[in-house]
């Protein structure tokens, strides 16, 4: 049997691959993490020092494959979003740091009681992390809505693990007029992280091209087409005050606030991620004339 050290040694040389990786992972912190993931534990202190052959092998194939640039959650099944652990891998959006901070807008927001009353939706849930955040963090009710199967089928099983969380998912087109039609004019909140990258800002971080294409390109020649379909829906949704939240790219704020503008809404601005860039739409509906 090999020692977590040895194997923490082998793990981060051959992970040297991910040196100056763009989501700020290290070659010696990924080999600590996966040997974690592989013992089955929350922390190596916890773990025999020397590591069983079943869990050593599994080890080494998830470095193996990390190494090759396979995304984390595609080799361990899992995913982490603002103290959630996820069901992820092929077939659904890899949840980003970006996003958690989407949610965080949200939440002061709710505390701060600039929202009505009325229900939460989350718009292009993907494997439902917003909208599981949202309710297990404020004890809301929220309404998630994904068109694609396979990412419902991990929306899901997310479900499935925060049994308590207030959640219902629905399956189905998050523009489509006809899709939760029992919430229009009843919503106060609507949130997406909906699918948005411009066909000319394609990713170039090799894990972040493992993303289905469907959950990664907003059409058009500005990947703001469904974004646009959104917010045109969102107006349908949201009570007389109510908030709309979305993700997108930087190169798109302007464009997104005007359209926003012409859907009615007011108080539209531009909020920053973690890295300092123009990335959430807010804005707030009032009543039409």
């Amino acid at each position: 049997m090999s020692s977590q050290a040895e194997l923490i040694a082998w793990g981060a040389s051959r992970l040297s691959t991910l040196e100056g990786d763009e989501g700020g992972a290290t070659p010696l912190a990924e080999a600590r993490h996966l040997l974690t993931w592989a013992l089955g534990v929350d922390s190596l202190l916890f773990a025999p020092r020397e590591v069983p052959p079943t869990n050593e092998a599994a080890y080494r194939a998830a470095v193996t494959q990390r190494a090759l640039r396979h995304p984390r959650s595609h080799v361990t099944g899992e995913m982490y979003f603002r103290g959630l652990v996820l069901s992820g891998g092929e077939g659904v959006f890899t949840v980003r740091p970006e996003t958690e901070m989407l949610v965080e807008h949200v939440e002061e927001l709710a505390r701060s009681g600039a929202l009505p009353d009325g229900e939460w939706v989350d718009l292009c849930t993907g494997s439902a992390a917003i909208a599981l955040a949202l309710s297990t963090e404020t004890g809301h009710q929220v309404t998630a809505v994904e068109i694609d199967s396979d990412a419902f089928a991990y929306a899901e099983r997310n479900l499935a693990r925060y049994p308590k969380a207030r959640l219902r998912l629905v399956k189905g087109d998050a523009t489509a007029p006809d899709t939760i039609r029992d919430l229009n004019g009843k919503t106060s909140l609507v949130v997406t992280n909906p699918p948005y990258v411009p066909a000319q800002e394609a990713p170039t971080q090799i894990e972040a091209q493992h993303d289905p294409e469907r959950a990664l390109y907003g059409g058009g020649g500005d990947g703001t087409e469904i974004p646009r379909r959104i917010i045109e829906r969102s107006h349908d949704l949201l009570v007389s005050g109510g908030m709309l939240a979305m993700e997108h790219s930087p190169s798109q704020a302007q464009t997104l606030r005007q359209i926003a503008v012409m859907n009615g809404f007011t108080q539209v601005h531009t909020r920053k991620d973690l890295s300092g860039v123009e990335r959430f739409l807010i804005a707030w509906k009032t009543q039409r004339k």
